[in-house]
């Protein structure tokens, strides 16, 4: 199954998890206190990263170059109730896919946005929405209780036709649910009709919540911005609809002037959550409505989210690999030539393939137990094993971290942690099986090894190159400490693909 190459020297793999851990703690650290919203852009609504990750367009690299392009939010488009099970629970894949981008998006320095988006469902089946909406609710805001303030919730995009008559129930009824678990968590709501700033009023929101941010979207004219969308039919045979005209500029100011003075009686903050104009308006075009929709927002201070930022009203060519220069100088005039700042992460991060978090760890068999403690030298906490006594069988008893990221035969994979025994024991030496592995019957080898403990907190690592290809989320890391007989403390994982470091 494997073709095994040699170690890199431990030291320099010592320098790499360091560097990464490093990395992870200060973004993890900085992302505390967030300023607000104010440039951002859409994504991964309709990606075939949730169904299918290995044709998945949008990367984890990706994320690095939003926040290089000027912007400091990423809104994150969640269909979530086609991944739920008849008892409306979320799927595994499903959800470690949603903390693989969140976790992206923080490391690059971006606030996230999770905005559930199943709005054309809610709009036909009101109750089976409300089901729905309120069990994605319970699950997102439990699992993101202890996330960085930089990730914010939105309840529903859009509502719209038979959800417009009990929107507000449902806002209060998803509002409390999130309450329960992030009473201080930003929520983001709009008005019902598609977020029109014409249904603001509309909005019954709880006063005493001052930690709520409301949203509207413009894509106003219509005709314009959705000229030859295949998807309204009352627009689809239209073309040559061009914008600019005195009273074009002039409705636009009107509109956001009626945005701000409501957002000045009521108190609130604003964002404005999905603008953009379709490729067949033309890049002229496109390129004067956009910029004069975000300057409008900007001088009254509105946050903005642009749609999008692949598929349509594109901001990204994927064939290309680059921006759109036109759409993004429009959106972010000061960044559109300049050339991308020097990266503040470490390079290797665009370069794995699991979450690296001590929370992923899952560690079966009798006779152990596990905590959480404080680990400096490599971020926040290690997760301390403590094993009663020897088993049989190293496998008996093991430490298990999915990866999510799919491998091709021909894949160079790394592996490293920083591990010891839990001993003052300065002579102590043990060693632990480390491997990659299938994470169902057979079980199945990818990348064996094993690594040697002592009780210095040091880094170990295993290497190897697939022999076969295997699917995202298929593979997991394991240790197996069955025949350890004593406590051990493990750091995150990195398991890093075809990563070559840069030379020196």
């Amino acid at each position: 199954m494997l073709i095994r190459f040699k170690f890199a020297r431990l030291l320099g793999l010592a320098s790499l998890a360091l560097g990464l851990a490093g990395s992870l703690h200060a973004q993890t650290d900085g992302a505390a206190a967030p300023a607000a919203l104010k440039r951002g852009v859409n994504i991964v609504g309709y990606d075939p990263i949730w169904s299918e990750p290995s044709k998945a367009r949008f990367q984890v690299r990706h994320m690095q170059a939003i926040r290089a392009g000027g912007f400091d939010h990423v809104r994150m488009n969640l269909h979530a109730f086609s991944h739920m099970d008849a008892e409306y629970r979320l799927s595994p894949q499903w959800l470690k896919q949603l903390d693989e981008l969140v976790d992206a998006g923080l490391k690059a320095g971006l606030q996230v946005i999770l905005d559930e988006h199943n709005f054309n469902e809610c709009a036909k089946e009101t109750e089976a929405c409300r089901a729905q909406l309120k069990a994605f609710w319970r699950q997102i805001a439990t699992r993101f209780r202890g996330a960085p303030d930089a990730v914010v919730f939105e309840i529903l995009n859009e509502p719209n036709g038979a959800a417009d008559v009990i929107w507000n129930d449902m806002l209060a009824e998803n509002l409390a649910v999130i309450r329960e678990s992030n009473p201080t968590r930003r929520v983001i709501v709009g008005p019902k009709f598609w977020n029109s700033l014409d249904q603001l009023d509309s909005l019954r929101l709880p006063e005493a919540d001052r930690q709520l941010i409301v949203t509207f979207h413009y894509y106003t004219p219509m005709e314009f911005t959705h000229q030859g969308a295949s998807w309204t039919p009352q627009f689809k045979d239209l073309s040559g609809v061009t914008w600019g005209s005195a009273a074009d500029q002039e409705r636009l100011q009107k509109d956001f002037d009626k945005v701000k003075a409501w957002a000045e009686r009521t108190k609130r903050p604003i964002l404005l959550g999905e603008f953009g104009a379709l490729e067949s308006a033309g890049m002229a075009q496109r390129v004067a409505w956009t910029a004069a929709v975000a300057r409008a927002a900007e001088t009254r201070g509105f946050g903005w989210s642009y749609w999008q930022f692949d598929s349509d009203f594109v901001l990204w060519d994927m064939k290309a690999d680059g921006w759109v220069r036109p759409i993004l100088g429009a959106l972010v005039p000061d960044k559109a030539a300049a050339a991308a700042p020097p990266r503040t992460t470490d390079p290797a991060l665009d370069y794995l393939i699991n979450t690296p978090r001590v929370s992923t760890w899952s560690v079966y068999g009798d006779g152990q137990s596990t905590q959480q403690t404080p680990c400096a030298a490599t971020g926040k906490v290690c997760l301390r094993v403590a094993l009663q006594s020897a088993k049989a069988n190293p496998w008996d008893i093991g430490a298990v971290a999915p990866l999510h990221g799919d491998i091709k035969k021909g894949d160079k994979l790394q592996v490293i942690l920083w591990a010891r025994l839990d001993t003052e024991d300065v002579k102590a030496k043990a060693i632990v099986p480390m491997l990659l592995q299938l994470g169902s019957p057979p079980y199945t080898a990818v990348v064996p090894g094993s690594v040697t403990l002592t009780s210095k907190l040091e880094a170990v690592a295993i290497s190897g190159v697939a022999a076969e290809s295997f699917g995202g989320g298929s593979v997991n890391l394991a240790l197996q400490l069955g025949q350890l007989g004593q406590p051990v403390v493990l750091s995150a994982p990195f398991v890093l693909k075809n990563y070559k470091p840069a030379a020196q």
